[in-house]
């Protein structure tokens, strides 16, 4: 069996990794992503307002600048950086410095390609300095830049012909290449020193600036860069004293990291459910011996404080050190509090005696949900997954159902894998048992005639609802597997795979006859949706289909405004009504062919235009990009 990396999404050029195994045909597959659908769902969240981008500061930076990516925010620190072209995460990078490090890929800062159709590698980000205040070191031989930096990381692998590099721009407003290193197959974080002691660059408005080469089509060849220091008065692998958590944290629950509230609620055992302790790393920084006293906490959703549990003082003995730790969770439980969902905000932190000046990187934070689905996946997708063979393809993710309910839906994170993908058709599937050993399954339930969609709402997910009257499944408790049968077994369905969770297990694939277990490390992102009903929050794929004969948007995408066609057969009785992701209205008014509809006050992104026959009781939706 092999498994490979996909490098191009049009032409599906692979790069092959081979694992130890007695099947010697069939393919899975991982595919580099090929948008960012945290970036836009952060560019349409209303609550994320105050963590972006704010006007820039009118004086330059004085020293020491300093930046470890561990401010909340997907963009770069607007005090310091200059664009906005670096995704800021926690979870394309491998035991980084510090929590948090500025990604650079291939798409732009709203979270699309440079060029979708290019197959070939340009220059795609730029993460620049504000103009800096080195005047006064004028003839100062102490003045060094230096940061980490990692190639790959949780994310898709920068091949030879991609680079990271490092410019300069000299008192004359002339960049200068000053560093680059091509891209290579290994994770670790390397540091870099850059002694500044040039004339050239020992000026008032003195920046730089880090870029990268890549290939241009999709959110690949990934660099990881973490904690840029600009200091005068230091030396070589000099440092910023800091103790700093390097870890993301994960959900507290032991099997999934979302269940629906009424299932967590209804077990006879909700300590089973949860994770007994919680594991992380404090990275001492040119500290040199201290101690710090971690802690964890639990909040409800008005912010009160439902848990807490530290474990004293613990002490690292000298400078760059890890130091492990573990805080004990049992015997905590998340209250059953009344209503169908719930958040519970979780924080590790590192406690009064361990904070420094960068208290960010003292916090790190998880969001718990219960809401109306199962998950093991984080919401992020580093990759996607997909099988391509010659006969009876089908994909199935696990879970253990712990209460008897109505299965309403699915949902299936659909990775942009080409443009010709989401004209294939699928079915859409649910087993009560599938037996490797044995080869054989029953076919619970099947949904014909759907299509991979890729919808950019919360990371991505397409969501598919079976019809309310005649195909709600009552499910007992037990296991089930959710999926779908692909119609056309050699094209890749690319699902969205989360790497920073390890489910493979559970994750199992039929492929020329016969069922296997993944060999892929990760998460598959299916989830399935339960309850009374489920349609808040969601736009499904059902509802995207036309209904109204012949309705079409153009151009699109847009710019500021779009037009309508469809067979008007009775005036005055269109609506049209444009929705953001989160299904909210933003406009609305009366549809008339061809009649410009003005869009030029919202945000570049992906909405949805909904057109509504009042009297014959018909509505139709398509998606509408906005550039």
């Amino acid at each position: 069996m092999k498994i490979q990396i996909n490098r191009c999404f049009p032409v599906l050029l692979l790069f092959v990794f081979f694992f130890p195994s007695d099947v010697l045909f069939g393919q899975e597959q991982v595919i580099p992503i090929g948008s960012n659908a945290q970036i836009k769902t952060y560019l349409h969240n209303p609550e994320s307002q105050n963590l972006r981008r704010s006007s820039l500061p009118g004086d330059t930076v004085t020293l020491p600048f300093v930046d470890d990516f561990s401010k909340p925010g997907i963009y770069p620190d607007n005090a310091l950086w200059a664009d906005s072209d670096a995704f800021i995460n926690e979870t394309f990078c491998v035991a980084p410095p510090t929590i948090g490090v500025a990604t650079l890929d291939g798409i732009d800062q709203y979270g699309i390609p440079y060029d979708s159709t290019a197959g070939v590698d340009g220059l795609a980000d730029h993460l620049t300095s504000r103009p800096i205040y080195l005047q006064p070191f004028l003839g100062d031989t102490t003045v060094w830049l230096s940061f980490f930096y990692q190639p790959r990381g949780l994310g898709d692998e920068p091949d030879a012909p991609d680079s990271l590099g490092l410019e300069f721009k000299d008192s004359l407003n002339a960049w200068h290449h000053i560093w680059s290193v091509p891209g290579r197959g290994d994770t670790a974080f390397k540091r870099m020193n850059f002694h500044i002691n040039d004339s050239d660059y020992l000026y008032n408005g003195f920046q730089f600036r880090f870029y990268n080469i890549a290939t241009i089509n999709g959110n690949r060849d990934h660099w990881n860069i973490d904690y840029v220091i600009l200091q005068n008065n230091t030396k070589e692998n000099d440092s910023i004293p800091d103790n700093a958590l390097i870890n993301p944290q994960h959900s507290l629950l032991s099997e999934f990291s979302a269940m629906p509230y009424t299932h967590y609620k209804n077990l006879s055992s909700q300590a089973s459910a949860m994770v007994t302790s919680i594991n992380d790393t404090v990275h001492d920084i040119n500290y040199g011996q201290t101690s710090y006293a971690p802690e964890i906490s639990v909040e409800d959703q008005t912010g009160s404080v439902i848990f807490s549990n530290g474990i004293g003082s613990i002490n690292s003995y000298f400078s760059n050190n890890f130091v492990p730790f573990t805080i004990p969770v049992s015997p905590f439980v998340f209250p059953s509090n009344p209503g169908d969902s719930a958040d519970f905000t979780v924080k590790v932190i590192l406690g009064p005696t361990g904070s420094q000046t960068n208290v960010n990187n003292d916090t790190s934070t998880y969001h718990q949900h219960f809401y109306n689905y199962y998950a093991y996946d984080d919401g992020s997708a580093e990759f996607a997954y997909g099988v391509s063979g010659n006969t009876d393809v089908k994909i199935a993710c696990r879970y253990n159902v712990k209460m008897k309910d109505t299965l309403r839906g699915i949902q299936i994170y659909f990775n942009w894998v080409g443009p010709n993908v989401h004209t294939k058709l699928f079915q859409l599937a649910v087993w009560d048992q599938i037996n490797v050993n044995g080869n054989s399954d029953n076919l619970l339930y099947k949904m014909i005639n759907q299509k991979p969609a890729n919808v950019d709402s919360i990371n991505g997910f397409a969501t598919y609802l079976f019809d309310d009257s005649t195909n709600a499944l009552v499910l007992n408790p037990g296991n089930y597997y959710f999926g779908f049968i692909q119609n056309d077994p050699t094209t890749l369905y690319g699902v969205g795979l989360d790497r920073n969770t390890d489910a493979h297990s559970n994750v199992f694939y039929h492929l020329d006859g016969f069922w296997r277990n993944t060999q892929v490390i990760g998460a598959l992102m299916i989830r399935p949706l339960f309850g009374d009903s489920i349609r808040r929050h969601t736009i499904s794929v059902q509802e995207i289909s036309n209904v109204i004969p012949g309705f079409q948007l153009y151009p699109n995408p847009a710019n500021e405004s779009f037009r309508m066609d469809f067979k008007n057969t009775d005036a005055h009785s269109y609506r049209y009504e444009v929705l953001n992701i989160l299904g909210s209205v933003l406009l609305r008014g009366e549809a008339i062919p061809g009649e410009q509809i003005l869009i030029d006050q919202l945000k570049a992104g992906m909405y949805f235009v909904r057109l509504s026959d009042v009297k014959n009781r018909l509505s139709s939706t398509q998606k509408l990009l906005i550039n």
